[in-house]
């Protein structure tokens, strides 16, 4: 694995392509969508490094087998030194690789689009027994999210000069992360209800309070519940968190 050092442009872009889980164009997507300026020199050494592989017309890069292995190995690393506005994004990651971890996943697992795998060998009990746990763990991820969110724009509100600058960097690089959350849990038909903050009759199938509470008892939502299928009247992935008014 390099141990070479890597810029905030480079490591942005390898962060970028594990949330794609695909293929990035360079000009279309990591500078106009994502706001990365990746040069030639950056190219250069990314690929000399073995960490992505570069198709042309028009140029995009994907990860490599070695770029895979430094993601995985990136998610539970700290913050760069000398990287500052990088410690929200570096929380995050660290959150990933403990669901990652617990439910004996692996990045691919997260991130890879459907159309980028292998064709799925027949389905069996332990196969659907090993997305019931990627269904919670998306499903945590999901109700976590606001938490992070909320922590990003205090950190925009704080910010100035450089450190905004980075921030901002940051900001988008933890976007791509959260996307892709988002698209996998879409693609598994899970959503979040209600959002959090909203004020709701207590549901015991669906929800936990730390305090005692009746059914039908007006409470507000801490953390919503994730559905599997339709909102409400699914399968309750992950209970969802409120507490008394």
């Amino acid at each position: 694995m390099p141990d070479e050092h890597l810029t905030p442009v480079e490591r942005g872009t390898l962060l970028a392509l594990m949330a794609a889980g695909g293929p990035l164009r360079e000009s279309a997507d990591l500078k106009a969508t994502f706001g990365i300026a990746l040069k030639a020199s950056h190219r250069v050494k990314l690929q000399r490094l073995g960490l992505v592989e570069t198709s042309k017309g028009p140029l995009a890069h994907r990860l490599s087998e070695k770029g895979w292995e430094w993601a995985q190995i990136e998610i539970g690393a700290t913050k760069p030194k000398g990287q500052m506005g990088m410690g929200p994004l570096y929380a995050v990651l660290g959150g990933l690789k403990r669901h990652i971890e617990s439910h004996g996943l692996s990045l691919s697992d997260m991130f890879v689009r459907g159309s980028e795998r292998s064709p799925a060998p027949p389905r069996s009990d332990l196969h659907e027994a090993a997305w019931s746990e990627a269904d919670e763990a998306l499903g945590q991820a999901l109700q976590d999210m606001h938490i992070f969110t909320r922590s990003l724009d205090k950190l925009r509100e704080a910010a100035s000069g450089d450190i905004a600058a980075l921030a901002k960097r940051s900001d988008s690089a933890a976007n791509l992360v959260l996307q892709s959350v988002r698209l996998a849990a879409k693609k598994r038909e899970l959503s979040l209800v209600p959002e959090p903050g909203a004020e709701t009759a207590f549901d015991p199938v669906s929800q936990l309070s730390d305090e005692a509470v009746a059914p039908g008892d007006r409470v507000r939502v801490r953390k919503g519940a994730i559905f599997r299928g339709a909102p409400r009247t699914g399968v309750v992935v992950v209970k969802g968190e409120v507490e008394p008014i």
